[in-house]
């Protein structure tokens, strides 16, 4: 199996939704993983950006026993992102369902 197709099936499995499967009508008509509360869309990349990652590294050094999280905002942006590890997410919410 492709490395994306790996990320959405863990991901939707992780996280109690449903791997959306398709022919060619990719990113056209639903999210990657069907979810009852959530919209979700994966991205795997052969490199993340190592300022996402340092941030990530950073916060887990100040408190290991914590779990990190990295809150992102662009100039002139509406509201913040927050970028979590995918099993700290699983670890604080479980199976997210409504």
């Amino acid at each position: 199996m492709k490395p994306w197709k790996e990320l959405e099936k863990t991901t939707a499995k992780k996280l109690g939704g449903k791997r959306v499967l398709r022919g060619a009508n990719f990113s056209q008509s639903l999210p990657d993983v069907e979810h009852p509360l959530l919209s979700i869309e994966c991205k795997y990349r052969k490199r993340i950006s190592q300022f996402l990652k340092d941030g990530i590294k950073q916060a887990e050094e100040y408190y290991p026993d914590k779990i990190p999280a990295l809150v992102l905002k662009e100039r002139h942006q509406r509201g913040a992102f927050i970028l979590l590890k995918l099993s700290d997410f699983e670890d604080l919410f479980g199976e997210v369902k409504t």
